[in-house]
């Protein structure tokens, strides 16, 4: 009788151990800190993706976090802590998810959202499609005063269609470029129309964002050299003859 008197009551501290856990739903997500938002987009914009920024990030960079392609119901859903966030939907005629938004294509304004913890939110994402391509490049680019222009080729020295040319300056050409050109058309031609003279490093690519992957064209301006070679020009100068040569990542 003494060891069945011991068992129950050790079978009693087990159900009341589990019964004071914390459940693992809603309640328990709030205490941890993170709320569900749920976002909803409208055009319709399936296949877009939806681009997460913390409030005071540059729409141009890198997003904090992004979801999609989106689904045919165009709905999302993700946790975040507690902030300010901006969300931003964005559908390309391309197949891209990077990159400047070009005429035709689906885009929403920046909509900022407050996330309190424990809190669910509801997010709704009017997209309207962009008319106009006015600028080339992007960047703080009120007046040119400096271009850099030539031609991409691939290895056999043909043209190459639809690259874009990234200037940085500094060496390592780390993190967003400070200007990108337009794609090239059927000839290879780039053009960078430049708010001011400098020292600039040149890629050239295919995709925007991220580092090149396995099967994307990429190349550099260098003269031979291990590092990339800068290309100083100055106020009022033309740059005609900045050619590069791209090959496939692999």
């Amino acid at each position: 009788m003494k060891k069945l008197s011991l068992v129950a009551a050790l079978l009693a501290a087990l159900a009341l151990a589990a019964c004071s856990k914390s459940p693992s739903g809603p309640e328990n997500k709030a205490a941890g800190g993170l709320s569900q938002v749920s976002v909803a987009a409208f055009r319709p914009a399936d296949n877009g993706t939806i681009y997460v920024y913390r409030a005071g990030e540059d729409f141009r960079g890198p997003p904090m976090t992004k979801i999609g392609p989106l689904g045919p119901d165009a709905k999302a859903e993700i946790e975040l802590p507690p902030g300010n966030y901006n969300f931003v939907l964005r559908l390309r005629d391309e197949a891209e998810t990077s990159g400047p938004v070009l005429e035709g294509d689906v885009k929403t304004e920046p909509l900022l959202v407050a996330v309190e913890a424990g809190k669910p939110v509801s997010v709704n994402l009017h997209g309207f499609v962009k008319k106009g391509n006015q600028k080339e490049s992007f960047g703080q680019q009120a007046e040119y005063k400096a271009r850099i222009a030539g031609h991409i080729t691939d290895a056999d020295g043909k043209a190459v269609e639809g690259i874009r040319v990234h200037a940085y300056d500094h060496v390592q050409m780390s993190e967003r470029p400070k200007f990108v050109s337009a794609r090239t058309g059927p000839d290879g031609k780039f053009e960078l129309n430049l708010p001011e003279g400098g020292t600039y490093y040149l890629c050239a690519r295919d995709k925007y964002g991220g580092p090149p992957k396995v099967g994307d064209l990429f190349g550099r301006y260098d003269k031979g050299t291990v590092e990339p070679s800068g290309v100083t020009v100055t106020d009022g100068q033309n740059l005609e003859t900045v050619d590069i040569t791209v090959h496939t990542v692999w």
